[in-house]
């Protein structure tokens, strides 16, 4: 079995609630099954192959099996400067998700969007080479 990397690190960093993204065995490739709570209607075909062929679809990791406050307090740890490492710090002491909403927006406020993202992104592909390795799935580009 291979896939493509950028295929699992975008089916993990893009599930929620509403959307489940699998790797397909046969076809080796990753899908997305819709859930029905915006009206758009879940994917009744798709779903329905999952149910009568499991074997065959093994789900990528999740919003709940990935711990983005984590990944936000190991960037902080790499911080240089103190002052602007300590409010991040105190930010994501808050609870829920305004502890994310505000960490993101101090890190547009300290001008750091590019240095955040290269980090997250770096994160999700460590992620999904492990998923993949775990699942004894060859990366290729």
């Amino acid at each position: 079995m291979k896939v493509r990397l950028q295929d699992v690190v975008d089916g993990i960093l893009y599930a929620n609630a509403e959307t489940q993204f699998y790797y397909h065995t046969e076809s080796e490739s990753v899908v997305m099954l819709l859930d029905s709570i915006y009206g758009v209607g879940k994917d009744k075909k798709l779903n329905a192959d999952i149910d009568a062929h499991p074997d065959q679809y093994l789900p990528l990791p999740n919003e709940y099996e990935v711990d983005e406050t984590a990944m936000m307090a190991d960037f902080v740890d790499r911080v240089d400067d103190s002052t602007i490492a300590s409010a991040l710090f105190r930010v994501l002491e808050e609870d829920g998700n305004s502890a994310s909403r505000q960490f993101k927006q101090m890190i547009r406020s300290f001008e750091m969007e590019d240095e955040w993202t290269e980090f997250r992104d770096e994160c999700y592909e460590e992620i999904a080479r492990m998923w993949c390795d775990e699942n004894e799935i060859e990366v290729i580009k």
